[in-house]
């Protein structure tokens, strides 16, 4: 279960501009979107406990995320990052690695120890609108939204507690979103909490909402002026 509660962001833009609150349990999907440099980003480091958040407090099972305890809440996470290339959009060590070598590196470090299940794969790769040569690709030659469902097409076997995809939908087309998103139901469904994000103009924000699909806004940086409404931050979750 993952827990925001009127937090605010903190960034070198500054603060966010309205506090974020949502509940995720088993089985939920919240969606958070924003434009770029919102801050979709910062609030995923800051549930992964590698940026403080200047007010509020988010917590994991009911103990809050902090730099002493984020090291153990990890092990908890599946993590997609928006882009796995190396910091500052230089080369990535991964990008001499085929994506199934990447895939087995994965599955072999000391939390997971799984052997990687080709057919599980393959049956993944299909649901998610993936060509089966995907596997034999280097990572250097995929775009960063193949890249990203190439993650996430483990996600299965690694079940963790809580997934956590920072746009994962972006450069999709309106099919391959549709698959992706019934996928990630599918991972919800067997148990796990999932948190997106995603640009505003994303297809993942049409989506109605019920008690297990929750949709959040961000607003950026800054300080809150005037023209700053409660539209800002939207809550439309249904009992």
């Amino acid at each position: 279960m993952l827990e925001l509660k009127d937090v605010i962001l903190h960034s070198p833009a500054g603060k966010s501009r309205r506090p974020l609150s949502f509940l995720i349990q088993p089985g939920d999907i919240c969606c958070v979107g924003g434009g770029s440099g919102s801050g979709k980003t910062t609030l995923v480091r800051s549930v992964l406990g590698f940026c403080p958040v200047a007010s509020g407090y988010i917590s994991i099972d009911g103990e809050l995320v902090n730099w002493l305890s984020a090291t153990t809440f990890r092990r908890q996470i599946f993590y997609i990052p928006s882009d796995v290339s190396a910091e500052g959009g230089g080369p990535s060590p991964f990008d001499d690695l085929t994506v199934r070598q990447l895939i087995e590196a994965q599955l072999q470090l000391g939390i997971n120890r799984i052997n990687i299940d080709n057919d599980h794969l393959s049956e993944a790769w299909q649901l998610l609108g993936l060509d089966e040569s995907i596997g034999e690709r280097r990572c250097g030659e995929l775009s960063a939204s193949k890249m990203r469902r190439a993650l996430l097409s483990i996600g299965s076997q690694i079940h963790r507690d809580l997934l956590i995809a920072d746009e994962l939908t972006t450069g999709l087309t309106v099919e391959e979103e549709q698959k992706t998103l019934k996928f990630v139901r599918a991972m919800a469904q067997s148990g796990s909490a999932v948190l997106l994000t995603c640009l505003s103009d994303d297809l993942l924000l049409k989506q109605e909402e019920n008690e297990h699909f929750i949709i959040r806004d961000l607003c950026g940086f800054g300080t809150a002026g005037a023209s700053d409404s409660t539209a800002c931050q939207t809550a439309h979750t249904h009992a």
